[in-house]
């Protein structure tokens, strides 16, 4: 019975954040997703008992499907410009979708009139760069990086890699090419490194 439950979880989740990515958050109801799903709003209300909660659910998922390989890769062996370099090209891609530049805005035009801005912010945004710091420390305590505060210097890494291409892309700028990518990446891991590295 678990498995089942879980799998209908996930169908969920899935088809939830296909809705949320067709119509917004704000767009997008509990009961486009149960038509969406086939069923009916009290099944998933057995699930989630807000829409806040579901799409925080499906946010969730898509963050860890895009973020362990990522981690995984900048936590292992070998250079460790070409790891953050590989970390941040992933990042800003991810960052730049429209799924992603949505997010950010219904967290601006919500945050006076609703708590999901912070609950994104505490469940998800601050635990993924949390996470990233658990390697910038493991980076300082070999001496590949000069020992600092490993957050303070994730949040560095992010506002450094971020730019001002994700304020264009988040002011109205539909297109972002690779080509801007890579060089905010190359240029946002130099300075990142002349600042931390030994």
């Amino acid at each position: 019975m678990r498995m089942k439950t879980d799998a209908k979880r996930r169908e969920i989740v899935a088809t939830a954040w296909e809705v949320f990515r067709a119509k917004g958050y704000e767009g997008a109801s509990m009961s486009d997703v149960a038509e969406r799903l086939g069923g009916s709003k009290a099944t998933l209300y057995r699930y989630y008992s807000s829409k806040e909660e579901l799409f925080a659910a499906a946010l969730q998922e898509t963050l860890q499907e895009q973020g362990d390989d990522a981690y995984e890769r900048v936590s292992g062996p070998g250079d460790l410009r070409a790891r953050l370099l590989a970390f941040a090209e992933t990042y800003l891609k991810f960052r730049l979708t429209p799924e992603m530049i949505g997010v950010h805005r219904l967290m601006i035009a919500s945050a006076e009139r609703s708590d999901l801005p912070a609950v994104l912010r505490a469940e998800f945004i601050d635990p993924n760069w949390r996470r990233f710091s658990e390697v910038i420390e493991r980076e300082m305590a070999a001496g590949t990086l000069r020992k600092a505060d490993p957050y303070l210097a994730s949040i560095h890494f992010r506002g450094l890699v971020e730019a001002d291409v994700l304020e264009r892309r988040m002011n109205g700028e539909r297109l972002v090419t690779n080509s801007q990518i890579d060089t905010a990446v190359e240029q946002g891991v130099d300075v990142f490194l002349r600042a931390y590295a030994p």
